[in-house]
């Protein structure tokens, strides 16, 4: 019973010295390593975005900081001089207001 020992599917035997599983064995082992090397490709493409959009943010952050900065310091300086009417502080809450919106919340 030569054949029954290599047999694992009851409908065919495979004959793994054939020319043909060897064929199908290579091509299989070359579509294995093309997708590996795919998904490394993508992992480091990811790897790589984040990285810049890390980056992006630190640089949108300390640009939020130092308009905060200069708009305390505008205000205070309006406030100083007394002129700080009623709708210049209106229009000044309002854009404010857009600006956390757009930025994703309040930064101080």
């Amino acid at each position: 019973m030569p054949g029954s020992v290599s047999s694992r599917k009851s409908s065919k035997s495979v004959d793994k010295a054939s020319d043909e599983y060897r064929r199908r064995r290579e091509r299989n082992n070359i579509a294995v390593r093309k997708s590996r090397e795919k998904a490394k490709v993508r992992s480091r493409e990811t790897e790589e975005r984040v990285k810049h959009l890390v980056k992006e943010n630190d640089v949108l952050r300390k640009k939020v900081e130092i308009l905060s900065e200069e708009l305390n310091v505008l205000r205070s300086l309006f406030s100083s001089v007394g002129v700080l009417p009623e709708q210049l502080q209106r229009e000044i809450s309002r854009h404010i207001d857009q600006f956390q919106q757009h930025v994703g919340g309040p930064t101080m």
